[in-house]
């Protein structure tokens, strides 16, 4: 067994290519999001126990490794992902639920020259999947100077599963789609904090050059998570005026991509995130069978529990909170929204 990093004192996921256009390259959005309701409880455990003192907030444990492992580091011995049974075995009672707030970005990039003298309506399309380079830094540092650590998915599955402990203020970041950025702006803002993120990969954005493979096992090797997105970028479930998906084409999508990221990177990813946001129970068990161990929404929300492991609730942080001014990426002293938005108020947009 090998000593692998699995807290880092903040997960954060980004996804970002600044010279490639969402509806371009990606097709599907989001559907407007809500906040979840029911009792919260802030996750326990000793957050001291197994402590890297060799980083700030750090932790590393002992993690599984070898063949057909999810999240469990290199594999060398190509197995369709359809082989690989799941890991999960919710033996043990089913525990509380948990205050972990997962964070919802997709590409950081700062405002580029000329921005003021685009049209509107352009303006808007790069801003609406954006987080300033300057706004993630700061909202980073806001997580840690309030407590939080970094966890991945894999992480809430072993508590829900296996009575793992978790730190005494998680905090999941993720990045949806796969742009350049991620490597050039997110993570160095993220290494530099001893911090960590699922990136949410589709495969449609390794076709549209918006990120390499060697940009991907890059994000791996720093000890991100690198959770799956769909082969395609289309939304399956829930678009108004179409038909859902076939469960077979469900299963073509989700399982597609958990075989190009196991054969490219040589990990099985251990999550997904839904194209759109869009899902139903059909997609939650395909999902299931193909080998995650959890998957998220776009719901809104800050609690997460074993029985809605296939739906998680997610923190929107959006382009302009927090910003004084986009042009030069000054932020509003204490980050009032993001402050709003860690603590379970919903945001009201579509993104």
């Amino acid at each position: 067994m090998s000593l692998a990093p699995r807290f880092a004192p903040i997960v954060v996921a980004a996804i970002l290519v600044s010279e490639l256009t969402i509806s371009v390259a990606l097709g599907a959005r989001p559907e407007p999001g809500r906040s979840d309701g029911g009792a919260t409880a802030v996750a326990g455990g000793d957050a001291t126990a197994g402590r890297d003192h060799g980083s700030p907030g750090g932790r590393r444990r002992l993690a599984p490794t070898g063949p057909g492992v999810p999240g469990g580091g290199p594999i060398s011995d190509a197995q369709p992902s359809a082989l690989v049974p799941t890991r999960i075995a919710p033996a043990l009672p089913a525990p509380p639920p948990v205050t972990v707030p997962v964070l919802y970005y997709h590409k950081v990039s700062a405002i580029p020259s000329g921005f003021a003298s685009w049209p509107p309506a352009s303006r808007e399309r790069f801003l609406a999947y954006d987080v300033l380079p300057s706004a993630l830094a700061a909202q980073l540092d806001w997580l840690l100077a309030n407590g939080y650590t970094t966890i991945l998915p894999r992480d809430l599955a072993d508590y829900w599963d296996h009575g793992v402990p978790l730190p005494a203020k998680p905090v999941i970041i993720t990045f949806d789609d796969g742009f350049r950025n991620w490597t050039s702006a997110a993570l160095p803002l993220l290494q530099s904090r001893h911090m960590v993120a699922e990136f949410y990969l589709t495969i449609d954005a390794i076709r549209a050059r918006g990120i390499t493979w060697p940009l991907v096992r890059e994000l791996a090797a720093a000890g991100n998570g690198i959770g799956a997105h769909d082969d395609h970028h289309v939304q399956l479930v829930g678009v108004p005026g179409r038909a859902d998906a076939s469960e077979a084409h469900m299963r073509a999508e989700v399982t597609g991509v958990r075989d190009a990221i196991f054969s490219h990177v040589g990990i099985l990813p251990d999550s997904l995130a839904y194209v759109g946001g869009g899902f139903d129970a059909t997609l939650e068990r395909v999902v299931q069978e193909a080998g995650y161990t959890t998957a998220r929404t776009i719901l809104r929300g800050i609690t997460q529990t074993r029985a809605r492991r296939y739906a998680m609730r997610v923190v929107r942080v959006g382009p302009r909170d927090d910003v004084a001014d986009l042009m030069t990426g000054a932020m509003v002293p204490g980050l009032p929204t993001f402050t709003a938005r860690m603590a379970g108020v919903p945001d009201h947009t579509r993104f």
